[in-house]
């Protein structure tokens, strides 16, 4: 069942703005039906030494599968399809957030998110970095995010590996074991750019913690990278000098690149190239709540009135106490 606005705020809440984010799951290739989840015929071949556990200690270690493994599984013959199909947290994914499935599958993130994780995931309502309710999921690490935050935080910007390096006092064979990903050629972002080519993204966060393992403390990891950076710049500059002052040529170096280019915020569609659009499932309700808009928003940029602040029913009541009833479009704090 999916959840709507309470009739009460009919009018006073919308479920779309004039706007097209262009996430991951608008770059997959469309499948025209759901993933086929029944078996067509009775299976002939076994699942081999899993047909010795019971079906429930099976259906737990199923779930606790990387998302890789459980698909290799599936594939393997009509018996371990029909066994990870039956598998209820697999069953929800399927119903409510193939396209997130299908996402982590073809940015090759599968390795690392569990069949539990992403369905904890689905049933986590609120933004794990600000606790709005949370209308997507970054698929590099399966966090339940909102809108300003996938845009804005920097734990949630994947950045290619030379920048890691470069910003964290890495070298690449540190970022071998770190969550990455191949971006999927095409549009992102609601600037619309273009992603022509797949490139592999790493982890922001997970790069940072293994700098800050690596010196010893955050201090000492800056302290690297600042000393590092300056002595790459004075080197460029001594080359300069020397190439402006000297009769005799002398190859132009390229200039150090920033540790931290221009992001773009919203504009930056490495921002958009892990992210799919989930909605939340309520255990207990087995509802299905895909987040409105406050019609008493609209034209503020501004927390906690932001055009793209997503509300659940009970996060729109508390919306209501703190910046007001809404009249003529707009919030009345009086």
């Amino acid at each position: 069942m999916t959840a709507t606005p309470p009739a009460r705020w009919e009018g006073l809440t919308c479920t779309q703005r004039r706007i097209k984010d262009f996430t991951l799951d608008d770059n997959l290739p469309d499948l025209g039906t759901p993933p086929e989840t029944s078996r067509r015929h009775e299976p002939v071949a076994g699942a081999g030494a899993l047909e010795v556990l019971p079906i429930e200690i099976l259906d737990e270690v199923l779930h606790q599968l990387d998302l890789r493994s459980l698909t290799y599984l599936r594939l393997v013959n009509r018996r371990t399809m029909g066994l990870v199909d039956a598998l209820p947290q697999y069953s929800d994914i399927i119903r409510h957030a193939s396209n997130a499935l299908r996402g982590i599958l073809a940015i090759g993130t599968g390795s690392w998110i569990s069949c539990k994780a992403l369905h904890t995931s689905l049933c986590t309502a609120r933004c794990e970095l600000c606790r709005d309710f949370g209308g997507f999921l970054y698929l590099l690490t399966c966090k339940r995010v909102c809108f300003l935050c996938l845009s804005l935080n920097d734990v949630l910007l994947p950045l290619p590996p030379s920048h890691a390096c470069r910003k964290f006092g890495l070298k690449r064979h540190h970022l071998a074991d770190l969550p990455q990903m191949k971006t999927v050629p095409g549009t992102y972002s609601p600037n619309r750019k273009n992603i022509l080519r797949p490139d592999t993204l790493v982890d922001h966060e997970h790069a940072r913690l293994a700098g800050i393992n690596l010196h010893g403390s955050l201090a000492a990891m800056e302290q690297y990278v600042s000393q590092k950076q300056a002595r790459m710049l004075e080197a460029y500059n001594a080359r300069q000098t020397e190439r402006d002052s000297s009769g005799r040529p002398v190859r132009a170096r390229r200039r150090p690149p920033a540790l931290d280019p221009l992001d773009g915020q919203s504009g930056n569609p490495h921002r958009f190239v892990a992210i799919a659009r989930v909605p939340w499932l309520d255990r207990a309700s087995r509802r299905v709540e895909r987040g409105f808009y406050c019609g008493g928003c609209e034209k503020s940029s501004r927390k906690p009135c932001h055009w793209r602040i997503l509300f659940a029913a009970d996060t729109f009541e508390e919306h209501l106490a703190n910046c007001g009833e809404i009249k003529d479009g707009k919030h009345c704090t009086t």
